[in-house]
């Protein structure tokens, strides 16, 4: 006949409790690895929208639109905060519980931990249907942002720039 130790069986369930929640913590937030190869990319759903140019997936993950920048809400400029509310209603009317795709360059994080991706707005078949970036530059709601990870879409996002500040379109029109 043994003995158990009532101890020993606490022990035994306590690291199988942390075991559990370090799993579960591991697989809801870390599943993009911080570095990853050219163009990696998935889908996932939007949970809600920060601001114009940053969102949380369902995961809790938070992402920063790669290679854009919109004016921020806080600005002590009220021309600015005005665009920077348009860029946020137009990001919430375009992905906000929705599934979308995301593309990522390389290094995946900024220095907020926020994941780094090109945005596309998927169809009802899955097909990549409207580039976010691309729809914010058109209407002259962000500016070029720089990130050393990735330059793949620069030349586009120039030419949008550009004509939305030759007919003075949004944050241009000043």
């Amino acid at each position: 006949m043994t003995i158990q130790n009532p101890k020993n069986d606490l022990i035994v369930f306590l690291f199988f409790i942390i075991l559990f929640l370090v799993l579960s913590y591991s697989n809801s937030i870390a599943q993009v690895p911080f570095y990853v190869p050219y163009s990696y990319q998935f889908k996932a759903r939007v949970a809600r929208v920060i601001d114009g140019d940053s969102f949380v997936l369902s995961d809790s993950q938070r992402v920063r639109m790669l290679g854009i920048d919109t004016p921020e809400l806080t600005s002590k400029d009220s021309f600015f905060v005005f665009y920077a509310n348009k860029a946020k209603l137009l990001t919430d009317s375009l992905i906000a519980g929705k599934v979308i795709k995301l593309t990522l360059e390389g290094n995946t994080r900024d220095f907020f931990g926020r994941l780094l991706a090109y945005v596309w707005l998927t169809n009802s078949s899955g097909k990549d249907s409207l580039f976010i970036q691309a729809e914010h530059l058109k209407k002259g709601l962000a500016r070029i942002s720089y990130y050393p990870e990735g330059s793949r879409y620069y030349d586009i996002f120039y030419n949008l720039r550009r004509t939305a500040m030759k007919n003075n379109i949004g944050i241009w029109s000043r």
